[in-house]
């Protein structure tokens, strides 16, 4: 029985392996964070020197990202995936980033009366949930925490402006947006170091 989940454990680790090196996540995590302070008007330099800054903080999070991928290599080692699982990977990525400009585009030209963007991602979570065999269940905590957010401005708890993903105004999406990836991330991490210690064990 002990090697039958320990089979599981390493199949699903191997099949995942991308996925769970959360820690990648996490510097677009804090990118996101930080654009909520500039939109509630805390960093006034950020304005001053757009776009270097915002391009200073994007390649920032894009080093951080291809660094700590380093580090899983050298920690962890290389899991190769098959030519289908990449694509399928890059489909659904490229599907996801696509659906969120545009949906974020048709929230903030026709003023929706709630989040488009956050919904729009709890879905995605709720999906890629079960995409994925199940077990990372952050995302269905995750994607109930954004649905409840989206959905405020109907009960008069926020200015439906705070909560779009685009906007001068959308403070609360994009920190809420930006919690997600990095509790998604470093929870993915824990996974992925929790499943290979209890398989060296």
């Amino acid at each position: 029985m002990e090697n039958m989940e320990n089979l599981e454990r390493i199949r699903r680790v191997t099949q995942y392996y991308d996925q769970l090196q959360g820690l990648r996540q996490v510097p677009f995590g804090v990118l996101f964070l930080l654009l909520a302070v500039w939109k509630a008007g805390w960093w006034p330099w950020f304005d001053k020197w757009q776009p270097l800054s915002g391009l200073f903080f994007i390649g920032a999070a894009m080093i951080a990202f291809w660094w700590v991928g380093l580090y899983y290599e050298r920690t962890f080692g290389k899991v190769w995936q098959s030519a289908d699982s990449r694509r399928n990977g890059t489909i659904l990525a490229i599907a996801f980033l696509v659906g969120l400009y545009l949906v974020g585009w048709a929230e903030y030209k026709w003023h929706w009366s709630v989040s488009g963007t956050g919904l729009f991602t709890a879905v995605s979570l709720v999906t890629y949930y079960f995409q994925t065999g199940s077990f990372r269940l952050q995302h269905l905590v995750l994607a109930g925490l954004m649905a409840v957010v989206s959905l405020l401005p109907l009960f008069n708890l926020l200015p439906v402006e705070q909560v779009y993903l685009w906007g001068e105004r959308g403070v609360v999406g994009v920190a809420i947006f930006g919690l997600l990836w990095l509790v998604s991330g470093l929870v993915d991490h824990w996974l992925l170091t929790r499943a290979l210690r209890q398989t060296t064990n």
